[in-house]
């Protein structure tokens, strides 16, 4: 990357001399790594990720980094929370701070004759938030408010029960409770606040017309500092498979989630694996699980299989309900399938199907500015590489069979799968029959 440069006009090139799917341009200014969109437009997106994320909150008080990227707007520089919403409404200002378990994300959006208006409250908020009490504790009752909601709807329940398991005891699986909600104190927002944008890796994506991105970098790149965030996390043990049940009499569907740890970003056979998921279930209808558990078999109107992996690890799970008195065909189904796949591989049809799925889809997730912004940023934060977009469909249309089977035994463990299940007494019969069942409670 180079240093922004003084004037002159922006050559876009993919570095190879190829043809790229959009203008982009790189730069590197102090700590903060910047792509840049340029497109004849009337607005202006933006797209900030810092390194730090859930997954860093301190023992005891999970929750603390939610909290912090909550509050950020609810008053900044002696700013009160009702002026700074009144100012982005009145201009049609989309601003919003979104924490996930590696990062925190910023996505901005506005109109170009509102946005440095805009970004002039971003910051704001991102140099100097106020963290006043009483918004502190406005939010803290919101968020345990939430968590009880959580345990009343069977669809959330399954998803937080999986998430706080299927990694076992690491970082990544630790959730809020009300406890650790009460435990955070202003300080530790604060404390966490310049962890994740004082002294965080930082990487910033805008898309725009050339002045509006200059004038923006100007705005924002004073506000971070120096420094670099190493994610000292160890990688998640592999388990045996586990089933955890919370009984939820009055379920008419049974909530099923299943899945183990899998591969970080990182991981080279990357575009294999999108291939496999889209074959196994991520491809809809397309799929061997939709095909098996829903059309064949009838057992539920709607199975997605992913792999969703971050920086240092990844997750593969597969999500579904049924009627509680086909648990456990349900669930055997699944196996079987995720099985046949190892043993049986993939054939030449299914990854001709898949290739024309990511070849004709991956532009079209690339239309709007925001959407440009959310994979720059994206491929700055994993290292991806400045000309990822065209490597990856180049690398999708090169794909064969052979190199698919080869990763499908390399990544997929249902013996280490970790099943989450939320139904009745019905359903707890049938999970009983496939081993040992653990009981969940509500973990407030």
């Amino acid at each position: 990357m180079e240093e922004i440069p003084e004037g002159g006009k922006e050559e876009y090139s993919s570095g190879k001399g190829g043809r790229m799917m959009f203008s982009r341009k790189f730069i590197l200014k102090g700590n903060v790594k910047v792509a840049l969109h340029h497109r004849s437009s009337d607005s202006l997106s933006l797209r900030i990720i810092t390194k730090g994320g859930r997954a860093l909150d301190p023992e005891l008080k999970e929750g603390t980094t939610s909290l912090m990227a909550s509050l950020l707007l609810h008053g900044c520089k002696g700013k009160p929370y009702e002026k700074v919403v009144e100012e982005l409404e009145g201009t049609g200002t989309s601003l919003y701070f979104s924490p996930a378990l590696e990062s925190i994300q910023v996505s901005f959006w506005a109109l170009r004759e509102f946005a440095m208006k805009g970004l002039e409250i971003l910051r704001d908020c991102m140099e100097a938030p106020d963290f006043p009490e009483e918004e502190l504790e406005r939010e803290r009752q919101r968020a345990i408010a939430e968590l009880r909601r959580i345990w009343d709807e069977p669809e959330e329940a399954a998803s937080r029960i999986f998430s706080g398991r299927v990694f076992g005891p690491h970082p990544y699986s630790r959730l809020d409770t009300e406890k650790s909600l009460k435990n955070i104190l202003r300080e530790d927002l604060r404390e966490r606040f310049l962890n994740s944008f004082r002294s965080a890796s930082t990487y910033m994506a805008l898309a725009g017309r050339e002045e509006d991105m200059e004038q923006a970098l100007q705005i924002l790149l004073p506000v971070f500092r120096e420094g670099e965030t190493e994610l000292s996390l160890p990688q998640p043990s592999a388990a045996s498979m586990r089933i955890y049940f919370y009984l939820k009499e009055d379920a008419e569907q049974v909530q099923i989630r299943m899945g183990h740890p899998s591969f970080p970003r990182s991981y080279p056979h990357y575009e294999e694996a999108m291939v496999l998921n889209y074959i196994l279930g991520g491809g809809g209808f397309s799929s061997r699980l939709m095909e098996r558990i829903r059309a064949k078999e009838g057992l539920t109107y709607s199975i997605r299989s992913s792999f969703s992996p971050m920086l240092r690890a990844g997750l593969f799970y597969i999500s579904t309900f049924t009627r509680p008195e086909n648990t456990k065909k349900t669930i055997e189904g699944i196996i079987e399938e995720v099985k046949k796949v190892i043993s049986g591989g993939v054939s030449q049809e299914e990854v001709e199907k898949a290739r024309s799925y990511f070849v004709g889809h991956f532009p079209l997730g690339l239309e709007t500015p925001s959407q440009v912004t959310s994979l720059l940023a994206s491929m700055l934060f994993y290292g991806l590489g400045e000309d990822y977009p065209e490597k990856f469909i180049a690398r999708i249309k090169a794909l064969t069979p052979k190199e698919v089977n080869r990763v499908a035994g390399e990544l997929l463990h249902p013996e280490e799968f970790q099943i989450a299940v939320v139904g009745n007494e019905m359903a707890l019969r049938e999970l009983e029959s496939l081993g040992e069942v653990e009981r969940v409670v509500p973990e407030y």
